[in-house]
């Protein structure tokens, strides 16, 4: 399994323990066992396999809501007053 956490990690930027601490590693193993390294992109910035969600946490844990820092629409409340504060300048 480190060796397709190596690869992932030299693939999308991310840590190894950035990609570990979505807790999808088994999972995305499991799928990707035969993919290029594109598929393998995909799967972790999205969190789609050959265009199915595998997993509703998949989504949720998708590494292009972390690249561009806000939350997976959906997954979690901004929280109260939350409004009364301009959204946080991304770093691209």
């Amino acid at each position: 399994m480190d060796a397709f956490v190596e690869l992932s990690a030299e693939l999308t930027g991310f840590s190894a323990e950035e990609l570990r601490s979505t807790g999808l590693v088994e999972q995305y193993r499991a799928l990707a066992q035969d993919a290029s390294h594109a598929e393998i992109i995909e799967l972790w910035y999205t969190g789609v396999w050959r265009g199915v969600i595998p997993s509703s946490r998949a989504y949720a844990e998708g590494l292009a809501w972390k690249a561009v820092g806000v939350a997976p629409p959906g997954t979690r409340a901004p929280g109260f007053g939350s409004w009364e504060h301009r959204p946080r300048r991304s770093s691209l």
